[in-house]
Formats: structure tokens, C-alpha cells, sequence
């Protein structure tokens, strides 16, 4: 969340898309007024907003929304993934964003200019517990392979987030706009939210 802005994911059911809904000015929601929840249905008309350059492709304008169902209780955002044939990452980290990531010295993963994959947000199936570990004041979390550490930051809204996520779990990963660190612009991993 920035100056009560909201960044909300959606997907696109009939093209099979991964989506970031703006308002009709192509604004992130505002935190006050954001009508959207996780589980529910919406009926929207958009249109692509491009203003923003790779992996950033998500991006749309809605034009007319109308909230049409929620999922049902006994199906779990997997099941809906699979049953829409959305792609799901497995695995280690490192297979997300079509192998693009890399870290710094420090342990944060990002992506380069001269590696962009082609979506900035997608779904992962964690292949090793995610480990709650704040530092300056900020919500992060750790993931390990056993011999290395690596850190992201927790973008979502959850009041309390959990102390470890499971091996197993449905995450979603984005990644932040383009920002200049140590001479190159880079777009770092961030973790959105657990199903």
C-alpha cells in the first residue's frame, strides 16, 4: 500500500490472464473506497492500460464493474487455478518468472533489464516452508534452500500475517516497479499474499 493506494490483482477468467485493476483514471484503488475482496466474482469491462514497461504487462482500466458471485467455500483458489488451466509455478523459487530472478550479495531476489520476463505477478507452489523475519520495521520473509537465505518483502493486507507459510502453500509473488539500485534498474520480489 502507497499513499493509501491499493495495488489489487485480479485474473481474467475468459482470456486466462493475470491482472492489476486500476480505476478508469488508471490509478491503483483507494484503500478507503476499494470494493474488491479475495474469493469474489466481478463482471468488468476494461481496457489495457500500457503505460508501464515489461515485466509491468498486467495493468488494466476498468470501465464498468459489477460484482457477480464469490467462489464457493469447498473450492480452494488451487483447484479454481487448475480448473482454469492457469499457470502455477512449482518448485524452487528460482523457476518463477521463467528463471529470470537473481539476488543481490545481500539476499534479496530482483529482476535485471537484461533479463525481463514477461508478467510481473504470478502463482507459486512453495516448495520449502517461507519463514516470517522482519527488519527495519518491515514485514519480510526468508526463504532457505538449506544452504543460502533470501529475503522479500510482504506487500499484502493482512492484518497479522502468519509466522511460517508451508511447504506446499499457493503464494502469489509481483514484482515492485523499476527502481535505480547501485547503477542498474532492477525490479525486486515481493511476496502478495498466501492461499
Amino acid at each position: 500500500m502507497a499513499n493509501n493506494r491499493v495495488c489489487v490483482g485480479g485474473i481474467d477468467i475468459d482470456n486466462k490472464l493475470s491482472v492489476r485493476l486500476l480505476d478508469d483514471n488508471g490509478c491503483h484503488e483507494s484503500a478507503d473506497i476499494c470494493l474488491f475482496n479475495i474469493w469474489e466474482i466481478w463482471d468488468v469491462e476494461y481496457v489495457i492500460h500500457n503505460q508501464r514497461s515489461l515485466p509491468h504487462s498486467e495493468d488494466i482500466r476498468i470501465t464498468r464493474k459489477k460484482k457477480s458471485s464469490v467462489l464457493k467455500n469447498e473450492m480452494s483458489m488451487l483447484d479454481f487455478l487448475n480448473k482454469m488451466r492457469f499457470p502455477v509455478s512449482q518448485g524452487d523459487i528460482h523457476t518463477t518468472f521463467e528463471g529470470k530472478l537473481k539476488s543481490t550479495n545481500s539476499g534479496t531476489f530482483y529482476i535485471s533489464e537484461d533479463s525481463v520476463p514477461s508478467n510481473s505477478t504470478c502463482f507459486w507452489i512453495c516448495d520449502r516452508d517461507i519463514i516470517r523475519k522482519d527488519s527495519f520495521g518491515k514485514i519480510r520473509y526468508r526463504y532457505s534452500d538449506g544452504t543460502r537465505q533470501w529475503g522479500f518483502a510482504f506487500v499484502g493486507l493482512e492484518e497479522d500475517p502468519i509466522p511460517i507459510i508451508l511447504q506446499g502453500t499457493l503464494i502469489r509473488l509481483s514484482l515492485a516497479h523499476w527502481w535505480l539500485h547501485d547503477g542498474n534498474k532492477k525490479c525486486f520480489l515481493q511476496l502478495s499474499g498466501w492461499y
